[in-house]
């Protein structure tokens, strides 16, 4: 898949909370950026599959250890 690249201005306020949820998710901000644009324009079936995946396996890690500090604090 060929990709274009693309420079934006965003609020401080926006920009750190981008760097915020990658920090939590382990994801990209590129991804985070192209998946909400995919949502926004009502094309989220266009992205790839393995990069749908590559974000739900994410949130399960996230998820998971979540459930195991959860278990682990009692």
């Amino acid at each position: 898949m060929s990709k274009s690249q693309l420079g934006l201005r965003i609020p401080t306020s926006l920009f750190n909370e981008l760097d915020r949820y990658v920090e939590e998710t382990g994801t990209s901000k590129t991804e985070v950026v192209c998946r909400a644009i995919a949502e926004y324009l009502g094309c989220a079936d266009s992205v790839p599959m393995s990069q749908r995946m590559a974000e739900v396996e994410k949130r399960m890690d996230k998820i998971e250890n979540l459930a195991k500090s959860a278990f682990l604090r009692g």
